[in-house]
């Protein structure tokens, strides 16, 4: 499984925050179920963010199920007022959002099959009219490529180093 390989590259903070929850909460407020391996990574990192700013939402909190209906709310706005063709949740399949990056890129599932089996998107920031791409999940095997440099268009081209790759856990909940 991709989590050991993501265990290997980059190992959890010491201190973790937001592991625990009920995924029903989420399940039932977006009418889906997530992947598994996804659950996994949040119950083994929690809250928090890899080296270089992509940052992940943790639908086991409030914040994290607030981060992704906003995502989808500026989104539809976008797609609106520009008239581009994103395809969002709820429209099935369409592009579920699980995370950004610090350069204003919006990462999706492309909820297409079965959970385990969705794709990973990202929307570029100034990239309106390209085509979607849309590559392999789940989600753990797209951080393990990811963090080994596997998509150059990604985060501007910017490689990691191997002394960069780390997780730092979110903020101490309230």
């Amino acid at each position: 499984m991709a989590l050991d390989e993501i265990l290997t590259l980059v190992p959890p903070p010491a201190e973790t925050v937001d592991t625990l929850g009920d995924w029903s909460i989420a399940e039932k407020e977006f009418g889906l179920t997530f992947p598994a391996d996804y659950k996994q990574f949040i119950e083994t990192y929690g809250s928090g963010e890899f080296q270089r700013g992509l940052i992940i939402s943790n639908l086991l909190t409030q914040e994290g199920r607030d981060r992704v209906r906003e995502d989808l709310a500026r989104y539809e706005e976008l797609k609106e007022a520009c008239e581009h063709e994103y395809i969002l949740y709820p429209e099935c399949p369409g592009l579920f959002p699980w995370g950004s990056d610090s350069n204003g890129h919006l990462y999706c599932w492309w909820t297409e099959g079965e959970p385990d089996e969705w794709g990973i998107v990202q929307l570029f920031h100034g990239y309106e009219d390209d085509p979607l791409e849309i590559v392999p999940g789940p989600i753990t095997s797209f951080f393990v490529r990811f963090m080994s440099n596997a998509y150059s268009n990604m985060l501007g081209g910017i490689e990691f180093e191997p002394d960069q790759l780390r997780f730092t856990r979110g903020p101490q909940p309230v």
